[in-house]
């Protein structure tokens, strides 16, 4: 099918399947509107590159791209969302994470996965993009550095703030007609935890804690991807061990394990830096 005032599109090389379905929508789409690829970037305020790619069939374009060209040549919200999410799962064998509709949101875990899912669906943009993104929008919203965007996206720091989750969905590219929808699902879930018994009680100063038992904290450190080398020396005491995920050995305290602020630091570092 020719592109109006322009060259002719390739074929798609799987238009009955995954991203090239998708593909195929965008372009039949574009093609009912009448409009040149060119038309459509400056309609939506893309490059003409992106349209090129989304509609290739290729690479699965972002959520906000694909819904930005289906308000623009008047595609069902819907079908398109339907066939991104299908192209995802079926795609390089990646699945979304499973998140709760945003109206049904109640606790922070459910917050935490919709963060998450949002930040897959935008193409998982890298932190330094992510934190690029939130300082162009700063004196609006707040800005969000690489280690909180990492942090939030990977489900190890909760949302502080509405202006923080305001930050970081401009880093997600969220449409902000959204905003006040999520602002209510942190409110719930902050207030859902507020009063959510926790598990675990404080101790009484009478009662002092119990001790670790080495057995128990080999456990937890290889639960937190980390293999103990050396014996346990204690709850505060350098510990040897091997991440898991990259190998590389280092020096470790189990205290800081335990609440989530210790562990590899050459993956925390790779982390930040992709």
């Amino acid at each position: 099918m020719p592109d109006r005032r322009g060259r002719p599109m390739a074929p798609i090389g799987d238009p009955n399947h995954g991203v090239g379905r998708l593909a195929r929508a965008l372009r039949d789409g574009r093609s009912r509107r009448g409009l040149s690829r060119r038309q459509l970037a400056v309609e939506i305020d893309r490059s003409v590159t992106t349209i090129q790619r989304a509609e290739a069939g290729d690479v699965r374009p972002t959520l906000l791209v694909s819904q930005q060209i289906a308000d623009a040549c008047g595609i069902d919200h819907d079908e398109i969302e339907a066939l991104w999410r299908k192209a995802a799962r079926l795609g390089r064998g990646h699945r979304v994470t499973d998140a709760p509709r945003l109206k049904l949101v109640r606790t922070s875990a459910d917050l935490a996965a919709a963060l998450r899912r949002v930040w897959e669906e935008n193409g998982e943009p890298s932190s330094r993009h992510m934190e690029e993104r939130a300082e162009a929008r700063a004196r609006e919203f707040a800005p969000l550095s690489r280690m909180s965007a990492w942090r939030i996206r990977e489900r190890k720091q909760p949302v502080t703030s509405v202006r923080q989750l305001y930050a970081y969905l401009i880093a997600c590219e969220v449409p902000e007609g959204t905003f006040p929808a999520w602002a209510k699902a942190w409110q719930r879930a902050k207030r859902d935890d507020r009063w959510t018994p926790k598990i675990v009680p404080a101790p009484h100063p009478s009662h002092p804690r119990r001790r670790v038992t080495p057995s128990e904290a080999v456990d937890f450190m290889i639960r937190s991807g980390l293999r103990p080398i050396d014996p346990y020396p204690g709850h505060a005491a350098p510990w040897t061990a091997q991440c898991m995920a990259c190998s590389s050995i280092s020096r470790v305290r189990y205290s800081k394990v335990k609440t989530g602020a210790g562990g590899c630091r050459v993956c925390r570092r790779n982390q930040m830096a992709a």
